[in-house]
């Protein structure tokens, strides 16, 4: 599980893999509001939801793999 703000300080997180660690719940709003994304992976884990649509205000986002989890 990924707490809601542990993204919070990172204002300049550019690449993130969390692929295959077990995560479960949803994606943190924390997380979305990083605006220096420019690459993402949450794949093959067990988070569930609806995919905020936030997501698409990261301009800079190149990849963005979400596959393998229970997301809407």
């Amino acid at each position: 599980h990924l707490s809601s703000g542990i993204f919070d300080n990172l204002s300049k997180l550019q690449v993130l893999n969390l692929r295959a660690n077990n995560i479960s719940g949803g994606i943190p709003n924390s997380l979305i509001k990083r605006k220096e994304l420019t690459y993402l992976s949450l794949h093959d884990n067990s988070l569930e939801g609806s995919i905020p649509l936030e997501i698409g205000n990261l301009t800079k986002l190149e990849f963005l793999l979400l596959g393998l989890n229970n997301l809407e």
